[in-house]
């Protein structure tokens, strides 16, 4: 089974170069690592090791969304597998979603919030995979009602809506059809996969704060306005066109 890992970028100078190193070593040379990046002015391809993976370039910022689908254009692998270049999510926990698709799953999340079997609740171990810092509650809270909306709407188990650790079988991901070119396009993956029946699971992974620059998403004018608009716009087509 092999693995291509699309990492869209955009002004991460401070956090790609490194991150994209960790990557490769936990993948190993025989997989495909690909760095999307989406228009950045700030330096950041300058930072990638073109060695350790195939950089494309978007010459104006088009949004995560088309960022995330000229890599799925480009990627060969039976897997596809996306994770953000701002260093929040583990690359370390890479075979953990590995071995849901080993084990049978078509798409697999990885959740800041699913509790973790494997950690003792006595002691309140669940929260420290991630912190305030990682994910502020309004954040949180946001994708909380999301999630719960998808749940009522779609019928899908989920516990984090938005995460952007995820993989999924390749023929079934480009079966879907994405066409979203921002944020949004979480939200539709998770419809139109709830909607072509996929095997859909979830694995507890860590969140870590950023050590350079600020969100993409919310860090613009009126972004969580933005967003909810988008996402209104992406359940009303999952409920009257995406069937």
């Amino acid at each position: 089974m092999n693995l291509s890992v699309i990492v869209p970028v955009f002004n991460e100078a401070g956090n790609v170069g490194p991150f994209v190193s960790l990557v490769r070593e936990v993948i190993g040379q025989e997989n495909e690592l690909i760095v999307v990046d989406d228009g950045s002015t700030d330096g950041t391809t300058d930072e990638i090791d073109t060695s350790k993976c195939r950089v494309l370039q978007h010459k104006v910022n088009k949004g995560k969304g088309a960022a995330m689908r000229s890599g799925i254009g480009d990627a060969t692998g039976d897997v596809i597998m996306f994770i953000g270049g701002d260093g929040q999510d583990d690359p370390r926990e890479i075979p953990d979603l590995l071995a849901a698709i080993e084990e049978g799953a078509d798409f697999v999340i990885g959740s800041r919030f699913l509790l973790d079997p494997d950690l003792d609740l006595r002691g309140g171990d669940q929260q420290v995979r991630f912190s305030r810092d990682a994910v502020r509650p309004v954040n949180r809270l946001g994708n909380q009602v999301l999630t719960i909306v998808i749940r009522i709407l779609f019928g899908v188990e989920a516990t984090d809506s938005q995460a952007e650790f995820k993989c999924i079988r390749s023929d079934k991901l480009r079966a879907l059809a994405l066409q979203s070119d921002r944020y949004e396009i979480e939200t539709e993956m998770l419809i139109k996969a709830a909607r072509d029946g996929l095997k859909i699971v979830e694995v507890p992974v860590h969140r870590y704060p950023r050590k350079h620059g600020s969100s993409k998403l919310y860090g613009i004018p009126l972004g969580r306005l933005k967003f909810g608009w988008r996402v209104i716009k992406t359940l009303v087509k999952g409920i009257l066109i995406w069937r």
